[in-house]
């Protein structure tokens, strides 16, 4: 048996990276998985990669987690296919470089809705399935950026620092309403995945770019996907019960600087 043996997961941004390193993780240690991306195609490829695995431990589903009614077919989808859902990822995210001068609103607006917006929605429309699942975990991907400030990541700073704290208040409610719903947040260092890019291109692409990019870590080298997938399993089990309103750093040491 698995440590989430039984487990029914719903997974936003699950095409690639974090996303996708979640669903696969979690499918191995005996939960279902449901993987919910814009870009279905890439979901359908990491569902069917679970699949040959594990038979019929992962469906992938088209979701736009900026509109309203895709959150609510997908969760009534995911529900349909895993019996119900007792663990929300909230995932999907973007981040854009610019300072409070440079950059846009249109960007800001985009970071936002994805970022934060999404998981407000989401959350809001997952509790009764959650609620019907108990014990439920609900596991919000924050970052070190909304921890630690940048003046180039104004937006992305301000999203998944709003992402903690709604984390925070949505352990508070749960807890204090006598639901059995924790909901942490889980706050990541620079991960070898394809939101990194740009990152790397910046400090002159490549092997000199990441290397550059580490220089901010303290261990100067990039966490990999599976070093976040590791608290995520164990958020997503039994063996968190007692713990909500939380924040995991993932970070190399950044935050201690």
């Amino acid at each position: 048996m698995g440590r989430v043996a039984g487990k029914k997961a719903f997974i936003t941004g699950g095409a690639q990276g974090l996303g996708a390193c979640f669903g696969k993780m979690l499918a191995d240690e005996g939960a279902r998985v449901v993987l919910t991306d814009i870009n279905v195609q890439g979901a359908q490829e990491t569902a069917a990669a679970i699949n040959k695995t594990h038979a019929n431990a992962a469906l992938a589903l088209s979701h736009d987690v900026t509109r309203k009614d895709d959150w609510e077919r997908a969760l009534a989808s995911a529900a349909e296919f895993l019996g119900g859902i007792d663990i929300l990822i909230n995932n999907a995210g973007i981040g854009t470089a610019g300072s409070i001068e440079t950059e846009t609103y249109e960007n800001w607006r985009r970071v936002q809705e994805i970022d934060v917006d999404s998981i407000f929605v989401g959350t809001q429309l997952a509790m009764p399935y959650l609620k019907d699942s108990q014990p439920a975990s609900i596991i919000n991907i924050s970052s070190v950026a909304g921890l630690v400030a940048d003046g180039m990541m104004l937006s992305y700073n301000a999203a998944k620092a709003a992402v903690w704290m709604m984390t925070k208040s949505i352990a508070l409610h749960c807890a204090r309403s006598g639901y059995d719903i924790r909901c942490n947040s889980v706050h990541p260092v620079f991960t070898r995945t394809p939101i990194i890019d740009p990152l790397v291109q910046m400090g002159g692409g490549g092997e000199e770019g990441e290397r550059r990019l580490v220089q901010q870590i303290p261990w100067k080298r990039l966490a990999e996907p599976e070093d976040v997938g590791y608290a995520i399993v164990y958020l997503a089990s039994d063996e968190s019960r007692y713990v909500t309103a939380s924040e995991f750093k993932i970070d190399g040491g950044i935050t201690a600087q």
